[in-house]
């Protein structure tokens, strides 16, 4: 007998995730030449070929042979926290405080609480155009709007301050970025994000910036921090990319202090905590070796 079951609205406007759905396609064909002499390359989604370093691997491995399972605080395990912010300061120059540091199951859960925390009903959020498709879903998964920008390769595919002055309108809550960009690679310069960030806190809004490949940005004019522009910037990071865990599921948020109530209980009720055991091996991802 055929459900009648009544989907959400909500539910109804996500739309399906193309590259986790080519991923699907591509497992099928993989398993199909398995036993031929056809090998196949995937370039769908982005993850290394390499997995955790072995510190990591058995750091969760000890994690489990001593009991370390249970459940964490919902913010993450305090010593994570603090080699977090300890990473800002020896990589960055940052004086990061642990207590400004939210653990989360990956950074989507990230993004999820950030936009669930600061987005309302009808509220707008500029984004570049192309960005990472997740992101708009995020944000309509929370009640909001997703205003999408178009951009050009002479930007960088990156927005300046004279398209969010442009698109500002009576509804827009702030702007989400990403640096370096998936899926076009760049980052923005830190003048344009300096000069959007001072538009966006002058009309009161949100700067969010996804950073979860910053650990891979080599050049020293853009392989900086937004979190330089001050504590009111929220940062997204992950141990996916940089660190090379991306099964793991295990990222964080940089927040204002005033947020950190809010994320608390956010992630009490829909995540209980991250991966305790990947909480435990990450600690090792800041050893010297």
């Amino acid at each position: 007998m055929a459900s009648s079951m009544k989907l959400s609205q909500r539910a109804q406007r996500i739309e399906p995730f193309y590259v986790m759905e080519m991923g699907k396609t591509a497992a099928q064909y993989a398993q199909q030449f398995a036993h031929t002499d056809r090998p196949m390359i995937a370039l769908n989604i982005g993850e290394p070929d390499f997995t955790a370093p072995p510190l990591v691997q058995a750091a969760a491995q000890q994690a489990i042979q001593d009991g370390q399972t249970q459940y964490t605080h919902a913010l993450g395990l305090q010593a994570l926290r603090e080699r977090i912010s300890q990473w800002y300061a020896q990589r960055w120059g940052l004086a990061i405080d642990p207590g400004r540091i939210v653990v989360t199951a990956g950074a989507s859960a990230a993004l999820h609480l950030a936009c669930l925390a600061l987005v309302d009903d009808g509220d707008e959020i500029l984004l570049p155009d192309p960005s990472y498709p997740c992101n708009r879903q995020f944000v309509q998964a929370a009640g909001g709007r997703a205003v999408m920008l178009p951009t050009t390769a002479d930007q960088r595919y990156q927005l300046d301050a004279n398209q969010v002055r442009q698109a500002w309108g009576p509804q827009t809550k702030g702007v989400l970025l990403a640096s370096p960009s998936n899926p076009t690679g760049t980052s923005i310069h830190p003048d344009a994000l300096r000069d959007i960030d001072q538009f966006v806190q002058a009309r009161g809004g949100v700067t969010i910036v996804d950073e979860i490949y910053l650990g891979l940005s080599h050049e020293a004019t853009y392989g900086q921090s937004a979190l330089r522009l001050g504590e009111h910037v929220i940062s997204v990071n992950s141990f996916s990319k940089y660190f090379h865990m991306t099964g793991w599921r295990l990222g964080w948020l940089v927040v204002p202090p005033s947020l950190m109530p809010v994320l608390e209980s956010l992630a009490q009720h829909l995540f209980i905590c991250p991966s305790t055991i990947a909480q435990r091996a990450a600690l090792s991802c800041f050893e010297p070796e």
